[in-house]
């Protein structure tokens, strides 16, 4: 089984849902597709509440992309919000706190 990246999109922030098994044969894929959305959007919400198996290949796919936020930095200039324990945001800013647009 591989890992899958599906991004929902507003107009300003995305929430990209990373489903099944974050390895290393998947985790270039899901960095370039977590990439894309943080590039793309002002705000990026993870959420990994169906991720079934990850690796350390997969966790620094995640670090990368949470990295990738901080240095983009966020444009939105709207406050941070909590979120679920089970789903990660990446909120563009050096500081941390719906419609289908791409699947991988």
């Amino acid at each position: 089984m591989g890992a899958h990246v599906l991004v929902t999109c507003g107009s300003r922030q995305a929430v990209a849902y990373v489903t099944g098994e974050l390895g290393i044969a998947t985790a270039p894929r899901v960095r370039q597709a977590l990439s894309g959305a943080i590039h793309r959007y002002e705000r990026v919400t993870i959420d990994l509440k169906w991720l079934e198996f990850c690796d350390c290949a997969g966790l620094g796919a995640l670090i990368t992309a949470q990295k990738t936020a901080q240095r983009t930095g966020d444009r939105s200039g709207h406050p941070q919000h909590p979120v679920p324990p089970d789903t990660a945001a990446v909120p563009r800013s050096p500081h941390p706190a719906h419609r289908p647009a791409a699947a991988l």
